[in-house]
This record gives structure tokens, sequence and C-alpha cells, in this order.
């Protein structure tokens, strides 16, 4: 998983978007694990999902 601009790797990015963009990522996330092609990739995915889903659960 290579990183890309404008997308967030650490914490402070993250708490840096809105909700909206929140839930963006996290369905950018689910389509890019989908479509993963190595276990490898999909547990990077998978870790990046759960990283941002609890992101979303604390600002509840």
């Amino acid at each position: 998983m290579g990183k890309r601009s404008g997308v967030p790797h650490r914490d402070d990015e993250l708490e840096k978007l809105s909700h909206d963009e929140l839930q963006a990522e996290l369905k950018r996330s689910r389509t890019r694990l989908s479509i993963s092609p190595s276990a490898k990739m999909a547990k990077q995915w998978r870790k990046r999902i759960h990283w941002i889903e609890s992101a979303i659960a604390q600002r509840h």
C-alpha cells in the first residue's frame, strides 16, 4: 500500500477529516480490500479499515 497525497496516514491527519470524509475514506478502503491482490495487502487494508472505524467510533 503506497502513500497517496491527500490520504491520511497518521492519527493527526485522520483527526482533521470531517465525518463525511472519514466515511468516504472507509468506503475507499473497503473497495481496495475487495480487490487486493495478495493476503499481505488484504491484511494492510483490514488494519486501515479498523483504524478508520475506531476514529469514527471515538467521535460519537
